[in-house]
């Protein structure tokens, strides 16, 4: 077998492994990867080997995050499928005297991507030695055929990995757990650790329920189920761990529940589902095993967790986006309408991630305690793991983020939602998430921010204080934070505030539940395959842990709950008349629950009542119900009827509740024609473009759906000049818990991606109708100014995939090639010897820039202060200290003209006030497009520049052709340019633009 040309790489590992004879000691391996664009996704990782004359024995152990496979001179002997399942392998026979090339194609599917290995070789005198992973290692990625050393990211051991070779047999000591000192809880309450657990012996723990001796029983990830004894609080005896010998495990929930414990199986292919265990003869042991409903998945996204209904009479359970709906499935208390509903053709991740995967989505199921029916009460999630339910008997839960999307519009944050009957929470899968004010939607009750979400549970019998017993607790694997969720009833729904109860670094989070018998909060870590335990949090201070009188009632609440019951199986179309009349509450939960009722019903039983509807909001659910639930006969009836509604009347809600029952119409109907489309593009136009970000996003699209004439000349200097959004995403103490998942989240912060613009981008790659040589050279020489811009994996893709798809539209060849250039040309810049921001920045305010210089502008660094004004952009438009564009003001007196203030206020908002000498025009031209940017006349034309970064790259017309121009209210001057600063970057900025480009300026003095 050919082998590889010997490397200098190779050179330092044969003289490592040459020198078997001597007592060559472990060393720890280090996890590693590959770095630079498609690094998030795959890695392809290699070392050579110099194998001496007196092997006798070499066995490989190895993970990778996500899965790999392994090649030996270039024939596969090995794949690891998961990393939580560590291969072993033995190599002696292949592994012959000579050179030998061990390469790894690995994968990953999420935001941690990394491989681990160690080769342990023995000779024929009993000496040992080991090559591990390391900075050694050489790296690329699939199609490159560059190598560079690879990426060490942590050591053997660290997290969220742990002693991941455990279970393939490598050498490992006793568990080492995450000390109780390392964690954080609330004051007035003290963790204790109940269970350090071995994982060679009894895996990863990532569920647990109590059974009806008091005892936790709970499943290794991967493998079986273990039952816990627990030693009494403040004790210091020691849990005892029994391994059950049934044959069903890898189960990411457990309950115990009408004598019996219910499984659900995950992680065993083949037995994936619903199961039940039992006790029949007494023994303590659970001799019957019965799958009670198959449910298709698992996986990180299959079914997950089980809760018992509030009545003590039912079965709740979770399940991920990639599990189907249970098999055969008996009712449901939403209309089975559920779709995509996109108006603007939906991207798939560009990474491929759930791809094909469409609505319901997660979803969350009712059964019996024997499995005989299912029902589905909500869906539309990405990933919730656990649900539980409050004093008042309403479900949440907690659902994860998509990481790969940071940087994006569409990207939206791990969430707690309630989940009522028949809600659709609104995931759908790549771009295509709904935004929370769809009315066919329900909205998280608050944000939590970048996080893997795992287990979910009630304070509900805590021996707690009482805000504590009304709290919803959620954990977050990978930033090790329990968070308590403080709910006040409000209306139909609630408010929510959270707080971190719990936390550590590392800590991977992944089930926990309240103890019925001494009302303590028992949490597990674990999870991937990472060092599992049990600890208790129990309360230690003042107050009264008396049980907590349950939550109030109030009218809303109990109005939609009444609702609700009309969503059961066999209600009659009585229900349509008790629903009706709330189609126009003021509460948004309880219009929902109407529609819901309503759309249960057949349709002709609710039609006619569409159109003789006089009350708004009641006309815009009602017309959403019926583009769901009826038929093309409907869709210009519908139309007309959202036509007479009078959006000078209509509060910001409202309108973009219509433009979306507009949408839907489109979408399930079909697009109208002649007077009626007309008649719907002349009101809709005219709406466009408003002072609202979300309705110009709505109606774009809409506009787009439609084909109007003027949407794109409209859209592409809104696009141009969009202000950009602030990406804060969570705070630097929760990312700092865990830097490696956190790059993705700190990127896009340090870049700043326009998302205002990215959303325009994205509607616009689709549009055909309405555009000009000037308007496609204005949006395709947008793409190049994106070089800068960071985010999650699928980032760059997706931006690479809207500038194909608009490249797509372009029907003449010659044109397209042109474009094809435009939009992939090198961008200009700042020039390459200043250096760039190392932020973190933050989105600022004037007053919060102002507050930082609140202690003077002294002891700055000048060269610093250059390389930020020249880095940032500034050189390119504005003059200052003799050199620079001149397209902006001269900047070389600002000390002189404005005060600290008027500075900031120009840097920080530069469209408050526009001169009249800089500003920008829009320019209308004969043919109905619009142009954007500084006009001036030259040569008998008028020749507009869209870019002041890039004042050669223009667009000149006839002024024959120039139909009308005025000023336009927007700066060219992008908005949020000191947005990528840390608080000393800034000031070094302001230094250097008061001192007049003076070195010796007293606020650079020492």
């Amino acid at each position: 077998m050919p082998h590889s040309p010997r490397s200098p790489l190779a050179a330092a590992v044969a003289a490592a492994l040459l020198g078997l004879g001597s007592s060559a000691l472990q060393a720890e391996p280090s996890w590693i990867w590959a770095e630079g664009p498609g690094s998030g996704t795959a890695a392809t990782l290699r070392r050579t080997l110099e194998i001496p004359e007196n092997l006798r024995e070499a066995v490989l152990f190895l993970t990778c995050d996500n899965g790999a496979v392994v090649f030996l001179d270039g024939k596969s002997v090995l794949t690891n499928a998961d990393w939580n399942a560590p291969s072993r392998i033995g190599l002696t026979r292949q592994l012959t005297p000579g050179r030998h090339e061990l390469r790894v194609e690995a994968k990953n599917e999420g935001a941690q991507a990394g491989l681990v290995a160690r080769l342990r070789l023995k000779t024929a005198d009993g000496k040992q030695s080991y090559v591990e992973t390391d900075g050694s290692w050489e790296a690329t990625v699939p199609g490159r055929t560059e190598w560079k050393a690879a990426k060490v990211l942590a050591k053997y051991g660290d997290e969220p990995w742990g002693d991941a070779l455990a279970g393939a047999g490598a050498p490992s000591g006793p568990p080492k757990v995450t000390a109780v000192a390392d964690i954080q809880v609330r004051p007035g309450f003290r963790v204790e650790l109940v269970h350090a657990v071995p994982k060679s012996e009894e895996g990863s723990w990532v569920s647990m329920t109590v059974d009806a001796k008091g005892r936790l029983v709970a499943c290794d990830q991967g493998g079986g189920l273990f039952r816990l004894t627990l030693p009494a609080a403040g004790s210091t005896n020691a849990a005892t761990v029994e391994k059950l010998s049934n044959s069903v495990g890898g189960a990411h929930g457990l309950l115990y529940a009408f004598d019996s414990l219910y499984v659900m199986v995950n992680e065993q292919g083949g037995k994936q589902g619903l199961w039940r265990l039992r006790d029949t003869d007494g023994d303590d042991r659970y001799d019957e095993e019965k799958l009670l409903r198959r449910i298709e998945g698992g996986g990180e996204h299959g079914p997950h967790g089980i809760v018992l209904s509030p009545d003590g009479k039912s079965l709740y359970v979770a399940c991920g986006n990639h599990t189907q709906l249970p098999k055969d499935m008996e009712l449901s208390r939403a209309a089975r309408a559920w779709d995509e509903d996109q108006v603007v053709t939906r991207l798939w991740d560009a990474n491929g991630h759930a791809r094909g995967i469409l609505a319901p989505g997660g979803y969350i199921c009712r059964t019996d305690p024997d499995g005989k029916t299912f029902e589905l009460v909500s869906y539309g999630y990405r990933n919730q793991y656990d649900i539980a339910f409050n004093s008042l008997g309403d479900l949440f839960t907690y659902d994860s983020d998509m990481e790969w999307d940071a940087g994006t519009p569409w990207y939206r944050p791990t969430r707690v939602s309630m989940a009522p009957s028949g809600s659709d929470l609104g995931w759908r899968s790549g771009a295509g998430k709904w935004p929370t004010y769809y009315p066919d939607s329900l909205p998280a009750l608050v944000d939590i921010g970048p996080g893997s979400p795992t287990g979910v549970e009630s304070g509900k019998g805590a021996k707690f204080p009482a805000r504590y017993q009304h709290a919803i607790f959620a954990n977050d694997w990978t930033y090790g934070t329990m968070y308590a969720i403080h709910l006040t009833p409000d209306g139909a729904g609630y408010k929510a505030e959270k707080e971190e109860f719990v936390s550590g670094r590392p800590l991977p989070l992944t089930d926990l539940l309240v103890h019925p018998a001494d009302g303590a909060l028992y949490f597990a870590i674990g999870g991937r395959g990472t060092q599992s335990a049990v600890y208790r949090v129990t309360y230690v201070g003042t107050e009264s842990t008396a049980p907590a009188k349950a939550l109030k009632e109030n009218k809303a609440h109990a109005l939609r709950r009444e609702l609700e019951t009309l969503h059961n199986e066999g209600t009659g179309t009585a229900a349509v008349d008790k629903a009706w009349k709330h189609l126009d509450h003021d509460d948004r939960w309880i219009r929902y629950a109407a529609r819901v009722a309503i759309e249960r019903q057949p349709v002709s039983a609710w039609a006619d009542r569409v159109f003789a509807e006089k009350r708004p909001w009641a006309r815009i659910e009602a017309s959403v119900a019926l583009a769901r639930m009826g038929s093309a006969e409907h869709r210009d009836r519908l139309l007309e009827g959202l036509n007479q509604l009078d959006f000078g009347r209509l509060d910001e809600a409202a309108r973009l509740a219509t433009i979306r029952a507009y949408q839907l119409v489109l979408i399930r109907r079909g697009n109208p024609e002649g007077s009626v489309r007309d008649t719907v593009l002349r009101r809709l136009d005219a709406l466009y473009p408003s002072k609202s970000r979300a309705m110009n996003r709505e109606l774009a699209g809409t506009l787009v759906r439609l084909g109007a004439p003027g949407v794109v000349a409209k859209t592409v200097p809104l696009m141009l000049t969009a202000n950009d959004a602030d990406l804060r995403y969570a705070s630097d103490a929760l990312l700092e818990r865990n830097k490696g998942s956190a790059s993705a989240f700190a990127q896009a912060s340090a870049s700043r991606p326009n998302q205002e613009q990215i959303a325009f981008a994205y509607i616009l790659r689709e549009a055909k109708t309405g555009w000009t040589p000037a308007l496609r050279k204005s949006f395709f020489s947008w793409f190049p100014r994106t070089a800068p811009w960071q985010g999650g994996n699928s980032f760059r893709g997706f931006l690479e995939n809207i500038r194909k798809d608009a490249l797509a539209t372009v029907t003449d060849p010659t044109e397209r090639s042109a474009l094809e250039a435009l939009s992939t040309a090198k961008p200009s810049g700042a020039p390459t010897q200043f250096a760039g921001p190392k932020g973190p920045g933050r989105s600022y305010s004037v007053e919060q820039a102002l507050a930082l210089a609140s202690g003077g502008i002294r002891g700055r660094n000048f060269e610093n202060g250059r390389a930020m004004y020249n880095s940032i952009g500034c050189a390119a438009c504005h003059r200052f200290d003799g050199a620079g564009g001149g397209v902006g003001p001269d900047l070389s007196g600002v000390a002189n003209r404005y005060t600290l203030r008027d500075l900031m206020e120009n840097i920080v908002e530069p469209s408050k006030v526009i001169s009249d000498q800089y500003g920008s025009e829009e320019v209308l031209l004969a043919d109905g497009s619009t142009l954007v940017g500084r006009v001036y006349a030259e040569g008998g034309k008028l020749v507009v520049t869209a870019d002041p970064r890039n004042p050669d790259d223009s667009t000149t017309v006839a002024l024959d052709q120039v139909k009308g121009r005025k000023p336009y209210p927007v700066s060219l001057m992008p908005a949020g340019m000191i947005n990528g600063l840390n608080g000393d970057e800034l000031l070094d900025l302001i230094a250097y633009l008061q001192s007049g480009g003076n070195p010796q300026h007293k606020a650079f003095a020492k």
